[in-house]
């Protein structure tokens, strides 16, 4: 099995310097403010955010301090990742790109989902603290591993796709590997992660989450869990990427959570949350 590059063009590296920033605990916010002046896309964000009607009441600010003491760590950290990583499924070939495209909304979809979720029904998982920092990024860069493969592999990538739409997902995982020289999308996404120094615990799953809850070795079970269950309801949704068959692929070996839940209620917020992010990036 070859090394991989993980020389994403679409990444500035002043982002990836900011993500690298927003993992370190040691981090202070003058230092996170510094380097988020250095991209206009991530301090206009950031700014807007901050000076939106759920943040504030009365006074507009353009001060990156003060934005990112209004917004707080997590918010900061979404922001962040969602500019930064969405930029990285951009693909000059209007075909690679539309393939792009469509994982970055299954993603991002995944990650409005788990938020939302937690939120609603707070008592189907129990997660720690740094579980709840995870849920900031974890839907956004559990299929970073394509990105990965394409720049390794962009001879073969369109074929691939364009030749196994009609596979179902294990025989889609299994064509990957052998397509790709050994990897997968969930390797790759593991081992980009570890070189941009993510906490070991959030490469566990997002290397691991096609395996069942009972096969799965890591620190947050139930973050496991829930991102299993995302990519369930996402294939009842316009934003599904992936192969639709079989249709319980999803919640085989998966803990699902006792607690009543209004599905229908999550998706229609999920939807809707997700149509006023990408109206954001227009």
């Amino acid at each position: 099995m070859e090394s991989l590059s993980f020389d994403l063009p679409g990444i500035s590296p002043v982002g990836l310097d900011l993500i690298a920033m927003l993992n370190s605990p040691q981090t202070t916010v003058k230092q996170i403010a510094a380097q988020a002046k250095l991209d206009p896309v991530i301090f206009g964000n950031i700014i807007a955010c901050a000076n939106s009607p759920l943040f504030h009441e009365v006074n507009n600010t353009t001060d990156i301090l003060t934005s990112l003491v209004r917004l707080g760590q997590r918010e900061i950290k979404r922001i962040v990742y969602q500019v930064v990583l969405r930029s990285a499924f951009f693909h000059e070939s209007t075909e690679i790109n539309t393939i792009l495209r469509r994982v970055w909304q299954q993603s991002l979809t995944a990650n409005v989902f788990m938020q939302k979720f937690v939120s609603a029904v707070p008592e189907a998982y129990v997660l720690e603290s740094q579980g709840h920092d995870h849920l900031e990024c974890l839907g956004l860069i559990h299929n970073i591993g394509y990105v990965v493969l394409l720049v390794n592999h962009q001879e073969r990538f369109l074929e691939f796709f364009t030749s196994s739409a009609n596979l179902s997902l294990p025989e889609f995982f299994a064509r990957e590997r052998s397509w790709f020289d050994g990897h997968d999308h969930f390797s790759a996404g593991n081992e980009v992660l570890a070189a941009w120094n993510f906490p070991v615990s959030i490469r566990e799953i997002v290397g691991q989450y096609a395996r069942h809850s009972g096969d799965f070795h890591g620190t947050y079970p139930a973050l496991h869990n829930l991102l299993r269950l995302s990519r369930h309801v996402i294939m009842m949704t316009d934003y599904n990427f992936h192969p639709r068959k079989p249709a319980d692929f999803w919640l085989e070996g998966t803990e699902i959570p006792s607690a009543e839940v209004d599905y229908d209620q999550i998706i229609s917020d999920v939807r809707e949350t997700v149509r006023s992010i990408e109206g954001s990036f227009a």
